[in-house]
């Protein structure tokens, strides 16, 4: 790289959201990318498979919630997995329009796969911290996790350019 990546990081006008993008980008693309090549598990169901794994019984509209994730990307992850056995869909009992999702024995074989490579990354990811510095990362990022709410679903204020005054 030309540039010096601190220079890039620091230099932008948005140095912390781009420093955490960075940080998330270095360790979720390349470990994804080695899941999907090995298991073949898409990005939104390994997502989907992860959060089934900590929260079952859950319906899709909750992981795209939680996750960000478009609603087509995890309705077409949630029947991947379905057709790979990796998960179950059940009517909810008080609306049986709404479907919810249980990670089946043969998808949390496939996450216990998977899993121990994300927490080795992690753990490398970190390494260069004391261990008082990761659980002051640690307290921190939970801050920030409980913040988001607060200002994520407000919209992007966006400057507009003038309009242009039409000729006639």
């Amino acid at each position: 790289m030309a540039h010096n990546l601190s220079d890039i990081l620091d230099g932008v006008a948005i140095p912390m959201a781009y420093k955490l993008g960075y940080m998330i980008n270095s360790y979720r693309e390349p470990s994804f990318r080695a899941i999907e090549a090995e298991y073949g598990l898409t990005r939104s169901e390994i997502l989907s498979l992860i959060f089934l794994y900590f929260r079952d019984g859950i319906a899709a509209a909750d992981i795209c919630d939680f996750s960000g994730h478009l609603k087509t990307n995890i309705s077409r992850a949630v029947t991947a997995l379905e057709k790979k056995k990796l998960i179950t869909r059940k009517p909810h009992l008080d609306d049986q329009r709404r479907q919810l999702l249980y990670i089946t024995g043969e998808g949390r074989k496939m996450h216990d796969l998977f899993m121990p490579g994300l927490v080795s990354r992690e753990r490398d990811m970190v390494a260069c911290l004391s261990g008082d510095e990761q659980e002051q990362l640690a307290t921190l990022l939970r801050k920030l996790c409980a913040h988001a709410p607060a200002w994520n679903s407000r919209p992007l204020a966006l400057e507009r350019p003038p309009r242009r005054r039409e000729q006639r």
